[in-house]
Order: structure tokens, then sequence, then C-alpha cells
């Protein structure tokens, strides 16, 4: 998940932040982030049944949206913040985060609503600002995610119960998702001829519309509607694998590799760049995601939004298709929003395996019916993200030649470019 940065232009009113401030402001914004993480960790030990070190009902219940907003939907507000380098920008993932941790207090629940309600409206108003500079069309598909984010936590303000927000919650992330995977594919060596580039991207906006469209009717009629859903769903993750820049990469591997290790170094420099090991596991991941949001599609084919079948399907997309999409993108996200050098290692690849063998072991379990399996799943699943948080450390602070690929900070997708008129390296 990595949006290019957004130099605002010349002569504006509102000065952009200098580095070393908008880092400080970054590092504080992401604590409360990191504590939604665990709180949202917390509340998965509570509906596995197993002892937690914070109980309650709230915990329970919010487990989704905290997870979705306070965590991703914060994370997500404040890469749009770090783009538009304007201090207002980042009242969004403040808002986002604190409403999130407000709801696991004694206090009155409809307060961290309106201070998460308050969030998603901004997250809104920066992405418009991104398109007003340039009339990009994937800041259009951004906004009509922040837009499904809105109306989840409208709606659960007004007492629509969260497994009635599936879809919306899965709509904002599946389209910022999506939309940032087109972005940066536009910098890997292209798999698509110029004609099939604006193919790709026109088919990924007329699908995102449709799953916008489709999107609250699922909440009037799930069983009709929830099937369709899933097949638009199948339908974007076709489209955005046929042209994502990470084939490229995992195709110039491949080949290079039967060839042997001279052609493979040999096919690097034809790719136009060297293959790092961290592109290698962006691409691994990128795909592995894509698999599970085709199983998210056929599950929906017999919606079931209750038991076990619900259980499967929630964590095929939101830890299936998004966790593992974030685990892909950790090692160039985290040193674009700190500006720090960030050595990729081979724990990445450990918190990968342990995240995807321990949802596929759930995920079984939940449609054999058995409570053991998913608990088990489920404990495994809380140790990847856990785990993913100290190998994250360890890339940011143990010595050592960095991954070329992204010195301080720098990413060919991030520095290179923006779908904004003023961006620069």
């Amino acid at each position: 998940m990595s949006q290019p940065v957004a130099v605002p232009e010349q002569g504006s009113a509102d000065p952009p932040l200098k580095p070393a401030s908008q880092t400080r402001r970054v590092i504080v914004l992401l604590v409360p982030c990191g504590v939604a993480m665990v709180m949202g960790l917390d509340a998965a030990l509570v509906l596995l049944g197993l002892p937690a070190p914070l109980s309650g009902e709230r915990f329970s219940s919010a487990h989704g949206i905290i997870m979705t907003i306070g965590f991703l939907e914060a994370l997500v507000s404040l890469e749009s913040a770090v783009s538009l380098r304007r201090l207002w920008a980042y009242c969004a993932p403040a808002a986002l985060a604190v409403g999130a941790l407000l709801v696991l207090t004694p206090l009155p629940l409809q307060a961290g609503q309106l201070l998460m309600l308050v969030g998603c409206a901004l997250l809104i108003v920066n992405y418009s600002v991104l398109w007003t500079r340039k009339h990009e069309p994937m800041v259009a598909v951004q906004v009509g995610g922040a837009l499904a984010a809105l109306g989840a936590v409208l709606l659960w303000t007004g007492g629509v119960s969260i497994p009635d927000l599936f879809a919306w919650l899965v709509t904002f992330l599946v389209l910022t998702i999506a939309a940032e995977r087109v972005v940066i594919s536009r910098f890997s060596p292209s798999v698509l001829t110029p004609a099939g580039a604006r193919r790709y991207q026109r088919g990924i906006v007329v699908i995102s519309a449709l799953i916008v469209f489709a999107c609250p009717l699922t909440t009037i009629w799930s069983g009709r509607v929830l099937p369709v859903f899933g097949l638009a769903l199948i339908a974007l993750t076709v489209m955005a694998a046929w042209g994502d820049g990470a084939r490229s990469d995992l195709r110039v591997r491949a080949r290079a590799t039967v060839a042997g290790s001279d052609a493979a170094s040999d096919a690097d420099t034809a790719s136009g760049s060297a293959i790092t090991p961290s592109q290698r596991f962006t691409g691994v991941m990128v795909f592995i995601s894509y698999m599970w949001l085709i199983v998210t599609g056929l599950l929906l084919v017999h919606p079931t939004l209750s038991g076990l079948h619900y259980d499967a399907l929630l964590h095929a997309v939101f830890l299936g298709f998004v966790m593992t999409m974030v685990v892909a993108h950790v090692p160039t996200y985290l040193p674009f929003l700190l500006e720090i050098r960030f050595r990729f290692n081979p724990g990445f690849w450990g918190v990968a395996v342990l995240l995807n063998v321990g949802l596929v072991v759930r995920i079984v379990a939940d449609l054999a019916g058995s409570e053991t399996g998913r608990t088990l799943g489920g404990l495994a699943n809380i140790a990847a993200l856990l785990s993913l948080v100290a190998v994250a450390v360890w890339a940011a602070v143990v010595k050592g030649p960095e991954d070329p690929q992204a010195p301080a900070g720098d990413t060919r997708a991030i520095s290179d470019t923006s779908p904004t008129k003023d961006s620069r390296a």
C-alpha cells in the first residue's frame, strides 16, 4: 500500500510540512493506529473464547470496525496525509484511530462513532484535494471506497448490525487496494500494450463503480445481491491481476530461474531494473492476496452472515486479501511514511507463511465445523500480525546492506511520480 508523494503546488498559502516535522507527526499518529490493531487482536482472542488481557461486550461486538476503520482506514488516511504534506490532512487519521479507541472505553459509544464519522469524511476531503490537482481515475476509485467506509460507520451509528455492513467495509478496502496497485504497476515493466493498459484502467473503474452501486443494495436484499457482489469481486480480481506490474517481475524472474543464476542476472538487467528481494516478496504476496479475494467471491455464492461460514468469509477477505496485501507492502510503506532506510529480511517470509497457513487451517476448520481447528488457525493469525511488528522493527534498526529498492524511504512507485500534477522525486 504505497501512495505516491504529492508535492504541493508552488505559491500555495499553506506551505508544505518540513520532512522532520512530518516524520514526527507520522510517528505520533502511528501509535494510536498500532494500539487500535492491538485492541483488535485482543478482541480476536475474546471471539475465539480464549483468555484476553482486556475483555468486554464492545471488544467482541466492535472487533470488525476497530480493525477495518480504526486500524486500516487510519493507515490509509495517514498515507493520504503524507501525500498532501499539509498539517490539516493529519486530522483524518487522528480522528479515526482515536475514535476507534474511544469505542472500547466506558464512554458513550456515540462519542467514538462520531469521531470515526468525522475521520471518514476528512479522508474524502483528502482524496478530493488530490483529485483537484490532477483528475486521476484511481483517486476517483479511492473516493468511492472512502464513501463506502463513511456509509458503513453512518449505518453502524444508526444501529445497523456489523454483519450487515460486510459489503460496505469490503468495498472500502478492495477499491482502495485495487486503485493503489494500478498506480504502483505503472512503474514496473509493462505486461500490457498501451491499448491494453487503457482497457485495464477503464475496466478497474467500471467494475469498481458496479461494486459501489451494489454495496447499499446488499443491506436491503443481502441474499440476492451478495452473490452478485461476490462475482463482481472476482471480476475485479481477474482484471487487477491481469495488468498488475508484479506479474512482469515474477514472469521475468521465473524464466531466469529456469535458465540459471547467470541468466537471472541478465534478466534483471533486461527488465530495466534489478529485481530486489523485497520486490520478489511483494510480487508473490500480491498474487496470493488476489487468490484469497477469489475465494471470498466463491464463498459469497451461498452467503451466510452468521456462524462458521461467516467466520470463513470474513477472514478470507480481511486477513487473506487485505492483511496479506498489507504484509506485502510493509517493506515499502513504512520507509515511505517514516523516511528511513529499511533492510528487507527473511522474517517477512516467516510472517507471510504463518499468516496464510494459519488462515488455511482456520477456513478449512470453519467449513468442516471444527472449533478446535478454528482456534488454532486464529492463534496463528494473531501470532503472525504481532510478529509483523517485530520483523518491521528489526528491518528498521538492524544494521546491514539495505534493499537497493528503498533507500531512505524512497521507492520507484513512490518517488518517481504521483497522481497529482506537481509530484516530484
